[in-house]
């Protein structure tokens, strides 16, 4: 059975069997697609059980709009990136010199993905691909069945929008990176 197969008997008919073929086919390649992410293998296996664990949860509620594959790739790295951003905002794991990056950090993250929801869902999609997925304009153009020209075009406007609203967020962030590195030659 295809993925997109295993996953409508999975939220259709509740069926273990698909969930177990679908988990045995796909845990592999995702916990070598988390490693792009999370370094420690244990963890990114951990991440991937709860990327599963999660799909079975919510199994009801899988809409997809693309296929099965991309679905799974698409979790595993929001997972990735939620362990990652919760682990670097545990208060418990930062310095108090860096509590105000972390703050600026999360805000600037924040009006991004803002930023990122107000264009059209073809724009996100490109941005996403090409900027967390390192796929090239071709590989984006396939797999969204676009040309390429429309890839460029998305991509560029995507990057003018996030420019224009995230503007006063990188002045910032460069002010303080260069404060940094002044202290550090100073000690």
């Amino acid at each position: 059975m295809q993925a997109d197969e295993l996953l409508i008997e999975i939220s259709e008919n509740n069926s273990q069997k698909a969930f177990k073929l679908l988990f045995e086919s796909y845990y592999p390649s995702l916990c070598i697609f988390g490693r792009r992410y999370i370094e420690s293998e244990e963890v990114v296996e951990d991440v991937v059980q709860d990327v599963f664990t999660s799909l079975w949860e919510n199994r009801h509620r899988i809409n997809i709009e693309t296929s099965a594959k991309n679905y799974l790739i698409t979790m595993t790295r929001n997972f990735c990136l939620n362990y990652i951003q919760g682990k670097m905002t545990n208060p418990f794991e930062i310095g108090s010199n860096d509590l105000e990056e972390v703050v600026l950090f999360s805000e600037l993250k924040s009006l991004m993905i803002e930023t990122l929801k107000t264009l059209p869902f073809e724009y996100q999609q490109v941005f996403i691909m090409s900027r967390f997925e390192n796929k090239n304009y071709r590989e984006i153009a396939e797999t969204l069945g676009i040309s390429v020209k429309s890839v460029e075009r998305y991509k560029m406007r995507t990057e003018m929008k996030l420019r224009e609203n995230l503007q006063d967020y990188i002045s910032i962030m460069i002010i303080v990176m260069i404060i940094q590195i002044l202290a550090e030659m100073n000690h």
